[in-house]
C-alpha cells in the first residue's frame, strides 16, 4: 500500500510539473475560436500610422502552417518587438516579447464581429521597475484598425494609449 501511495504521488508531481502534460479536451467555439478566426483573415500585411519622424509600420504574418500569427512592431528600431498570436482549443492568447526584455502573455476575454480584447494572464523575465503589457484591445475594420494597449506600472498604475494603424 505505501509503495502504491508513493506511486500516484510521484505521478501527481510528475503530471502537474510537466508543462505538456495532457488535459481535458477543450470545447470549440467561444470568444477565443471566433478572435483566431478574425485576426488570422483581418490581420495579414503591413500597417502604417504617422509617427515623429515618419510613418510607423506593423506588419503581421502567418506562420507555422497558420497556425499562428506574428507581429512585427517597428522592425529596425531600438524599440523593436515581437507578438505572437495562437489558438489553444476554444481559447486565444498573445505572448508580446516586449523590448524591456519580459513577456507578457494575454488571454481573449472578448470578441464580437469587429473587437477583440486579451487580458493579462501571466508574465516571465520581469524585472522590478519594469511596466507589463495587461491589456489589448483590437478594434478591426476593413482598412484600418485601432490597437488600445494598457501597460501597469510596478506601483499598479495603469497607462492607456490607443494607435490608429491603416492598411499600406
Amino acid at each position: 500500500m505505501r509503495t502504491l501511495r508513493l506511486l500516484l504521488a510521484a505521478f501527481a508531481l510528475q503530471a502537474c510539473a510537466h508543462p505538456t502534460a495532457p488535459r481535458a479536451a477543450v470545447p470549440s467555439g467561444g470568444p477565443g475560436a471566433a478572435a483566431w478566426e478574425r485576426l488570422k483573415s483581418a490581420l495579414p500585411g503591413s500597417w502604417t500610422m504617422p509617427g515623429k519622424s515618419g510613418p510607423f509600420v506593423v506588419s503581421y504574418r502567418l506562420v507555422s502552417a497558420g497556425s499562428a500569427l506574428v507581429e512585427e512592431w517597428g522592425a529596425g528600431t531600438p524599440h523593436e518587438t515581437l507578438t505572437v498570436f495562437y489558438p489553444d482549443g476554444a481559447e486565444s492568447w498573445l505572448t508580446h516579447y516586449c523590448a524591456q526584455g519580459n513577456q507578457p502573455r494575454l488571454r481573449v476575454v472578448g470578441a464580437s464581429a469587429d473587437t477583440v480584447v486579451f487580458r493579462f494572464v501571466d508574465v516571465t523575465n520581469r524585472q522590478p521597475g519594469q511596466d507589463v503589457l495587461v491589456q489589448r484591445t483590437l478594434r478591426l475594420g476593413a482598412d484600418s484598425f485601432d490597437d488600445t494597449e494598457v501597460y501597469r506600472s510596478d506601483d499598479g498604475h495603469d497607462e492607456t494609449t490607443t494607435y490608429h494603424f491603416t492598411r499600406r
